[in-house]
């Protein structure tokens, strides 16, 4: 009897008369359950859980902004913007039409300009309040501020809300490794959310757009660059408390054992070499040496990877995608790739031109492209220039081809600049340089802007073209540009960008303001102003240029500038000139019959140093909001020219 009740639970008790049934629990099945407080945690079961928190949240947060960035997204395909300037193209034949110039304005169809309501300009208003704010900094320099040359306020390089963008990503991360964890038993959190932001950090630096709207084309890589290397940061600070909590346990425990073992020194082999990383991204060390920034951050992000994944296996699956997206990224910044002839030709003593001739199409003014040279040492580096031109149309009067200009301001400027200079012959010969120069001759016949066909032919490589403008200049009446310094290039590109709208509703006036350092600079380009002056002048478009140069008093009054410019020897208050332009409509208008809120609004365009776009991006958010909703609408971009 006692064999048979022992051998488990399908076999049923007996039950004999006169005694009580006797149930037995399972044999091996019953586990007892352990308290709460004295369970021991299970890092490598609950931790990645939270990784997977981790992504659910950013990746939702990515597919919120995809959602949100539709209307930029239908606006773009309506203008033709959407997929104009992915991929630089060449014809095997010509564009007919070409060299015809444009038709007057009497000729310009007349299309409805896009309208707003108040409502929406009022909430437009309150958003750009928010979010261009930018703190001003101190200065500690002891300068005197003279009235005639007032020093330009310095402002911080993060925006109120990308310093709000910086704050919730961090939070986020911090709450992740310390939400429920025992770090100072336990830091493996840290470092199991340390890897799963690394493909975040991977997709905020990739150049290349990724097939989703909200990188393509609402955004491109300068526009999310600072979250990248705040990511970056962000990283070094969870395995900063992964590592050091780790350390501090062994050395109060007196396991000094640990600290030798395989486990933790390539746990410090790997943060040093993530330290590397972010020491030599800060921003002095991309300024002051940008190749040893990018050749420091190839090969230590390598090191790290390779580091990382001996040190634990758990980091591998997070390293996959990395992988994965950097490949994407090389391959298909190869398929935009392009290897041209070019022109090089110095137009100053600072300035050099340089013409791609065998360029058609896909590209748009404004956007830039990172340029290397096939000569000499500077083969081993590339560098971003604006592209200053449209692609030639039926009907454009342009000629074809991609022009950029370069100021020199270091070494492979200048080394490309004494080239120009020099005007040797590179790998072509002389029947190559004839053909050249027929050709630019037949291209000044045509469109009646001029290059210098005696420049030096060189072999280069383009990789774009990027970024642009992003906003539509059809929602406005107005466009005031500012550009200082080598942000002319941007100018003049949004000069032709309001020309290529000619054929759509388009603004009537245009404003062009450029503060340079001396006046010789402004002479290499007086020709170029002057073209596109006439050009605008025959569309109907009211174009005026004015120009802030130290030493521009002693200038002759017979420059080639266009005739309506004006020239100051004064620096260039940025916040007057943009209070100038926002034109209200008076009392004494409305009063009369005139409406309450301009028919077209301004769009301010700022291109140069950081604390030139800094401060214009400040001016409008401090503008009154009623001010920016009775002016028709206020809308901005900014282009900073800095590392």
């Amino acid at each position: 009897m006692d064999e048979s009740i022992s051998r488990g639970p399908d076999v049923k008790p007996l039950k004999m008369l006169g005694t009580p049934t006797v149930h037995y629990p399972p044999v091996g099945r019953f586990i007892p359950q352990i308290p709460t407080q004295f369970q021991i945690y299970d890092s490598y079961l609950i931790d990645p859980q939270w990784q997977i928190k981790f992504t659910i949240i950013w990746t939702s947060v990515l597919a919120f902004t995809t959602i949100a960035s539709i209307p930029f997204i239908l606006r773009s395909w309506r203008s033709g913007r959407l997929y104009s300037g992915l991929l630089v193209c060449e014809r095997m034949d010509r564009i007919p039409g070409h060299g015809v110039a444009e038709a007057d304005s009497s000729s310009r169809p007349s299309l409805a300009r896009p309208s707003t309501s108040r409502m929406v300009m009022t909430l437009g208003a309150l958003w750009q309040s928010f979010t261009y704010m930018t703190f001003p900094l101190p200065r500690l320099s002891k300068k005197r501020h003279i009235a005639e040359r007032p020093i330009r306020t310095l402002y911080a390089s993060l925006s109120v809300a990308q310093m709000l963008l910086v704050l919730a990503y961090a939070g986020t991360v911090v709450a992740c490794f310390t939400t429920g964890a025992q770090l100072r038993n336990n830091s493996n959190r840290a470092g199991f959310i340390g890897v799963a932001t690394l493909p975040v950090i991977f997709l905020l630096s990739l150049k290349s757009p990724l097939p989703l709207p909200v990188f393509l084309p609402s955004l491109s890589y300068e526009n999310y660059n600072f979250l990248h290397r705040w990511a970056g940061r962000v990283l070094f600070l969870c395995i900063s408390v992964h590592g050091g909590l780790w350390c501090n346990q062994f050395i109060s425990t007196g396991q000094w054992d640990q600290m030798t073992a395989t486990k933790t020194v390539r746990g410090l082999l790997s943060y040093g070499l993530l330290g590397g990383i972010v020491i030599t991204s800060l921003k002095p060390v991309r300024r002051m040496c940008y190749q040893l920034f990018w050749i420091a951050h190839v090969l230590l992000v390598v090191g790290f990877f390779a580091a990382i994944s001996y040190h634990t296996p758990y980091a591998r699956p997070w390293i996959y995608p990395c992988i994965a997206l950097y490949t994407y990224d090389v391959a298909v910044r190869c398929i935009r790739f392009r290897i041209k002839d070019a022109v090089v030709s110095a137009i100053d003593s600072i300035q050099t031109l340089i013409y791609i001739p065998d360029c058609d199409y896909g590209w748009l003014p404004t956007q830039h492209v990172f340029l290397r040279v096939f000569r000499g040492p500077g083969i081993f580096e590339s560098h971003p220039f604006t592209i200053t031109n449209a692609a030639a149309w039926p009907g454009s009067g342009s000629p074809r081809g991609i022009v950029l200009y370069a100021s020199i301001a270091g070494d492979w400027t200048r080394r490309l600049h004494e080239s120009a200079v020099e005007r040797q012959i590179g790998f072509a010969d002389l029947d190559d340089l004839q053909s050249e120069q027929d050709l630019f001759l037949a291209l000044e016949k045509k469109s009646g802007q001029q290059y210098d066909e005696s420049g030096k032919r060189v072999k280069v490589m383009i990789d774009g073209p990027y970024g642009g403008l992003k906003i539509d200049l059809a929602v406005s009446n107005h466009v005031l540009v500012i550009a200082g310094g080598s942000g002319v290039t941007f100018l003049l590109g949004t000069m032709e960008e309001v020309l290529r709208c000619h054929r759509c509703a388009s603004p009537t006036k245009v404003t062009a303001v450029w503060t340079v350092a001396t006046f010789a600079s402004v002479e290499g380009l007086s020709s170029t102003f002057s073209y596109l002056s006439e050009r605008a002048g025959r569309l109907g478009i009211e174009f005026s240029l004015e120009i802030h140069a130290r030493g521009s008093s002693a200038v002759s009054t017979d420059h080639t500038l266009p005739a309506n410019t004006i020239i100051h020897d004064t620096r260039l208050n940025v916040p007057d000139l943009i209070r100038k332009h926002v034109t209200i409509p008076s009392r004494q208008d409305v009063e009369d019959g005139g409406a309450e809120v301009s028919s077209g609004g301004l769009a301010v365009i700022a291109c140069g140093p950081e604390s030139l776009v800094a401060e214009a991006r400040n001016v409008i958010s401090l503008l009154s909001i009623s001010d920016r909703v009775r002016a028709g609408g206020v809308v901005f971009h900014g282009e900073s020219y800095a590392l």
